[in-house]
């Protein structure tokens, strides 16, 4: 300050923490006390509504990935279904093929006896 500028905030005049030479621990030094800056309330208020956005984004979240799942779900499902209904045609068509083969079977037995 003796250069006319003003004292830095970060300087003390208080010692250094190292020890002194004779053992003893330098004193800390001292900081003026913290004082809140704004209204108390607001912040409070400003918490209340920070913690409400993110607990509703987390719930957004939520909500789109069981959707999303849901749908996987519903899809496979379909697909199951779909699986089902082509091997029963499947097995629907042999059986006809099968009943046909046993009907031709038949009439050449009648027509040897």
């Amino acid at each position: 300050m003796a250069d006319g500028n003003p004292p830095d905030p970060h300087e003390t005049s208080e010692p250094s923490r190292r020890p002194s030479r004779s053992g003893q621990p330098a004193p800390a030094p001292l900081y003026a006390p913290i004082r809140p800056r704004g209204n108390p309330d607001e912040h409070r208020q400003a918490l209340a509504e920070e913690k409400e956005l993110v607990q509703s984004q987390a719930l957004s979240r939520r909500r789109r990935k069981n959707a999303s799942a849901a749908a996987r779900m519903r899809e496979r499902q379909r697909e199951k279904e779909r699986a089902l209904i082509q091997r029963k045609n499947e097995l629907v068509a042999q059986e006809r093929q099968l009943q046909a083969e046993v009907d031709v079977l038949r009439a050449q037995r009648q027509q040897h006896e």
